[in-house]
C-alpha cells in the first residue's frame, strides 16, 4: 500500500488558501446586514397591507351606510333610529364574537342642512333649494398601530330627490 503524503509546500499553499479570521468576520456582519434587512423590509410589507386593508374595510362600511341612505326617503334619512349617529362595526364581524374581530370602527352619521357653499362653492348667487338639501357625513374611525386613522364620505339629499320614487314609486 502506498500513501501519498502532502509536502511542506503542498501544506503552505493550502494554509495561505483559508479564510482569516477578521475576513470571517466582516462576512458575518455583512450577512447579518442583509439578514435584518430582508426582515425589516417584509415586517414594513406586512404592516403595510394591514393598514390598507383596514382603510378598505373602512370604505366598505361608509359605502353600506351611504347605500342604505340612498334607499330612504327625506324623512327617514333623519330618522334616528333608521340611521342612528353612532354605531360600531368590525374589521370581520363574524369572528366579533370571538374576541378576533379584528379593527374596530367607530361609525358618525350626520346630517345637516345643506348651506350655500355646500351647494354651489365660489358662486355668490341665490341657492333658493337649499333649505330642501341635507348634506349628510358617514365618518369611520379606527386605530391601527397606536395611530388613529380616519376615513369620511359626505352626499347630498333632496326632499323632492330620486329616492322619493325609488321608496314609493308614483
Amino acid at each position: 500500500m502506498n500513501i501519498d503524503r502532502p509536502t511542506t509546500n503542498q501544506l503552505a499553499r493550502a494554509s495561505a488558501s483559508a479564510f482569516t479570521l477578521a475576513e470571517s468576520l466582516i462576512a458575518v456582519a455583512a450577512g447579518s446586514v442583509m439578514l435584518l434587512s430582508l426582515y425589516t423590509s417584509f415586517l414594513y410589507g406586512f404592516k403595510a397591507t394591514r393598514v390598507v386593508r383596514e382603510d378598505l374595510r373602512a370604505t366598505q362600511i361608509l359605502v353600506q351606510r351611504m347605500e342604505k341612505i340612498r334607499m330612504c326617503n327625506f324623512a327617514q334619512i333623519q330618522d334616528p333610529t333608521l340611521n342612528p349617529p353612532t354605531s360600531t362595526e368590525y374589521y370581520d364581524p363574524t369572528d366579533q364574537s370571538n374576541g378576533r374581530g379584528g379593527a374596530v370602527y367607530s361609525v358618525a352619521l350626520t346630517n345637516t342642512v345643506a348651506t350655500k357653499a355646500d351647494l354651489n362653492p365660489g358662486y355668490g348667487g341665490l341657492v333658493w333649494y337649499a333649505n330642501d338639501v341635507l348634506k349628510i357625513t358617514a365618518t369611520a374611525t379606527w386605530t391601527n398601530g397606536g395611530v388613529q386613522r380616519v376615513r369620511s364620505m359626505q352626499t347630498f339629499a333632496a326632499r323632492n330627490g330620486i329616492q322619493n320614487y325609488v321608496v314609493s314609486p308614483k
